[in-house]
């Protein structure tokens, strides 16, 4: 399928209203590639899905009529069905990417970190002070963020001003259909939507405002995407795993990925080291055939990777992305420093061997 997935990369953006649910079922989630990203659900109010409430794994779609009306937005928008990057680029970004070039079109590269002393992110708090500058200048209405409660399930949060956005800061690891805040935030009344997610993610609503379809599903109001680099993403299997041999997860403070390890950090001090390979069992199999490393369809990507402790590596790909960074930097919300070549060649070294590993 990742080879599928790849032969249609050069696809134009066509209008699928002959394809519906059954469609989508059949050719992604019995197969195995969901990537649960939510998408489908944000925009179909046929589809349902289990959010993954209490103690249950996140579900996948279901349809939940007793017919499929084919109107063909869940199929069209899924960003397992097809993925046409080259038109997507050329209409969000203004140019078309190598293929090979897995950092993506950008048009800036720095490592930045926070100076607001209140906002404790995941790699220096860039991604917190960015939307908080963007929030306070009203370039956006609302923040759509992956938070989580007491024992590290993803929860998805509307953040509407400063306080309500440091809540949510950090990475969570497991699988969340967080595009579905989306959907909650145009229910809120919100007019100018800033989102932060995974590759997955990002192709999706991507593919939301350039999909030629007739529906109003309110793509204008979408207007700031954030993209995180991502190798894979968890089961929330993986919690339940680390509460079992590790921590109690009410003591987690942060999670982290470095090099070969999985970094578990408690409320004593205390970081315990997960390899990665023990833990490849909770892998989401929709993963498997994502080849998007640094979010390259994003208007801003954020990674850890690339810059020294402390310090976010980031990627300004759109104009709007643009003014975002630069002026966070003028008002004082970010610092910035440069990205070495080492940096950089990391970056594509693990890109590289995504994008590898999953063409099989």
């Amino acid at each position: 399928m990742g080879t599928e997935i790849e032969e249609r990369k050069y696809v134009r953006l066509p209008t699928f209203l002959e394809q519906g649910f059954s469609d989508l079922k059949r050719e992604v989630v019995d197969k195995s590639i969901c990537s649960l990203c939510g998408t489908c659900v944000a925009f179909c109010d046929k589809i349902r899905l289990d959010m993954g409430e209490g103690n249950n794994e996140v579900g996948v779609p279901e349809f939940g009529e007793d017919y499929d009306t084919v109107c063909g937005l869940c199929y069209t928008f899924c960003p397992r069905t097809f993925l046409p990057v080259s038109e997507i680029e050329r209409r969000i970004l203004g140019a078309e990417s190598a293929e090979e070039d897995v950092l993506g079109i950008y048009k800036s590269c720095y490592a930045v970190r926070s100076k607001k002393a209140d906002i404790k992110g995941q790699d220096g708090g860039a991604v917190t002070s960015l939307l908080a500058y963007a929030l306070e200048e009203g370039m956006i209405d609302s923040a759509v963020i992956t938070a989580s409660d007491n024992q590290w399930k993803p929860i998805i949060k509307v953040a509407k001003n400063y306080e309500e956005l440091k809540e949510g800061a950090g990475t969570k690891y497991t699988l969340y259909p967080s595009v579905v805040g989306v959907k909650e935030a145009m229910e809120e009344g919100c007019a100018a939507i800033g989102f932060v997610g995974l590759p997955c993610q990002i192709q999706g609503l991507r593919k939301v405002q350039t999909a030629e379809q007739p529906y109003d599903v309110g793509k204008e109001k979408i207007k700031l995407l954030v993209g995180l680099f991502c190798m894979e993403n968890f089961t929330a299997d993986l919690l339940e795993f680390i509460a079992k041999k590790y921590v109690k997860l009410e003591n987690v403070k942060k999670v982290d990925i470095k090099g070969k390890e999985f970094l578990v950090s408690d409320d004593e001090g205390k970081v315990h080291a997960i390899p990665l390979e023990e833990i490849k069992d909770y892998i989401g199999e929709g993963c498997s055939v994502c080849m998007d490393y640094t979010a390259e369809l994003a208007d801003i990507s954020v990674g850890s990777v690339g810059s020294e402790g402390g310090w976010s590596t980031v990627f300004v790909r759109t104009e709007r992305g643009e003014e975002v960074v630069k002026g966070a930097i003028e008002k004082g919300y970010i610092e910035v420093n440069g990205i070495e070549d080492k940096g950089l060649g990391l970056i594509r070294r693990l890109g590289t061997k995504k994008k590898k590993a999953n063409k099989i």
